[in-house]
């Protein structure tokens, strides 16, 4: 898919995962919206929900914010220039065939940065990965994981 078909159904699916829930959805027209893609909403709850798609196992969020390598000021620059209200939904394509579901992870930034510093073997880094084995430099022998509490169900969507 192109980049912006990554997109394009990022935002679908989470709309679909989101009324799976039991959510009313709302949703911008268009891709990269500022602020918010899709807003949910359940009685008075409203989620603000910032949707990132990819299909290469990772999502580079937090490399606009690296000056002289301090992986570690990258990403809490970051979280100080997220709104306080949003939830991000990420979703990844990897390995999914046409027609199988994506995977899906909801996470607040503050976990998203918590998780973070843990990267690289504690070194930092600047692109969010699903799974991945470090196999030299500073992270050798380390595997980034996502936070299975982080997948997408009801109930992680409802304690959020």
């Amino acid at each position: 898919m192109t980049p912006y078909q990554v997109n394009v159904a990022a935002e679908a699916f989470v709309a679909v995962i989101m009324s799976q829930a039991g959510y009313d959805v709302a949703m911008q027209y268009g891709t990269t919206q500022p602020d918010w893609d899709i807003l949910a909403t359940k009685s008075a709850r409203i989620l603000k929900l910032q949707v990132k798609g990819s299909q290469d196992g990772g999502w580079g969020l937090f490399q606009n914010y690296i000056s002289n390598a301090n992986y570690h000021g990258a990403l809490d620059a970051w979280l100080a220039a997220q709104q306080p209200d949003m939830i991000y939904c990420l979703v990844q394509f990897f390995d999914v065939p046409v027609g199988g579901a994506p995977r899906c992870y909801i996470a607040r930034p503050a976990e998203m940065i918590e998780h973070m510093h843990t990267t690289r073997g504690g070194h930092g880094y600047t692109s969010l990965r699903e799974n991945y084995a470090y196999t030299k430099g500073i992270g050798a022998g380390h595997t980034d994981i996502i936070p299975i509490g982080w997948l997408a169900s009801r109930s992680r969507i409802d304690e959020i």
